[in-house]
């Protein structure tokens, strides 16, 4: 059975959003995002006994046509899906925006240029 057919059967549909809740479920109480490729989504259908094709075409037409799924999926791609999963850190950049890439780099540099007299001096 392939995606677009699994449509057609609601049981299947059904017990397919009910996985994804409970994915959703345990990355949400891990604070961690939910993202998966094709492939661990077919394994992921196949262990729970809803066969599926998983790929981007036959996803897309399941997604547009099924609301429920809309609403637990908050982005896919040809690379996978991403999960809605609330209180998950999103991937966007933390605090004002001023920060340079090299300025963490830098930091640490310093941190390290300044304990290592110290080092030094202990094992002498």
């Amino acid at each position: 059975m392939k995606i677009f057919e699994v449509v057609d059967t609601d049981d299947s549909l059904e017990k397919f959003i009910v996985v994804l809740k409970n994915l959703i479920g345990r990355s949400a109480s891990k604070k961690a995002p939910a993202k998966m490729n094709w492939n661990a989504m077919d394994q992921l259908a196949k262990s729970t006994g809803i066969e599926l094709a998983a790929d981007y075409e036959t996803f897309k037409a399941m997604y547009d046509s099924s609301p429920a799924l809309q609403a637990l999926v908050k982005n896919f791609n040809a690379d996978g899906i991403e999960l809605n999963v609330p209180g998950a850190p999103s991937e966007e950049p933390q605090g004002d925006g001023t920060a340079e890439p090299g300025d963490s780099q830098s930091a640490v540099d310093q941190i390290a240029a300044s304990a290592a007299p110290q080092q030094l001096a202990a094992q002498a």
